[in-house]
């Protein structure tokens, strides 16, 4: 992917998201899922299809995992789709940490899954959804 996960999360912070563990979600780069705190959201870079536009813009996908607080799905929904809304409803282009220009972020797929909860993960929900993030430098 041609934009680098630290710039995505940057972005996802500058259009407003609250990164505070006590208030928000904190954004942090994955895969890695850490197991505190409870409400996080995790940035994981994944493929995508490449060059596109004749080689003017790279494009590449990345997965946002939101987790909610134990024993809350409504919760844990409404903040996977306050950060959905966040995405979707951003303002392109724009330019990145490093020079780097988002052309345009979508949805891949439909909006935000959920995983579902287990006692190994303290009963806490998870929702997941993939984004085509394009790009040019």
């Amino acid at each position: 992917m041609a934009v680098s996960t630290t710039a995505l999360i940057g972005w996802l912070v500058s259009l407003g998201w609250d990164a505070q563990q006590e208030a928000g979600a904190p954004v942090v780069m994955g895969p890695y899922v850490p197991d505190e705190p409870d409400r996080i959201v995790v940035v994981t870079p994944t493929g995508g299809p490449g060059y596109v536009l004749e080689g003017a813009a790279d494009a590449g996908t990345f997965q946002a995992r939101v987790r909610g607080p134990q024993d809350d799905q409504p919760a844990a929904e409404a903040l996977a789709g306050l950060l959905d809304s966040l995405i979707l409803n951003a303002s392109f282009p724009v330019v990145l940490a490093g020079g780097e220009v988002l052309v345009h972020v979508h949805r891949s797929g439909s909006g935000p899954s959920p995983l579902g909860p287990g006692p190994a993960d303290g009963f806490r929900w998870t929702y997941v959804t993939t984004y085509l993030c394009i790009s040019s430098t």
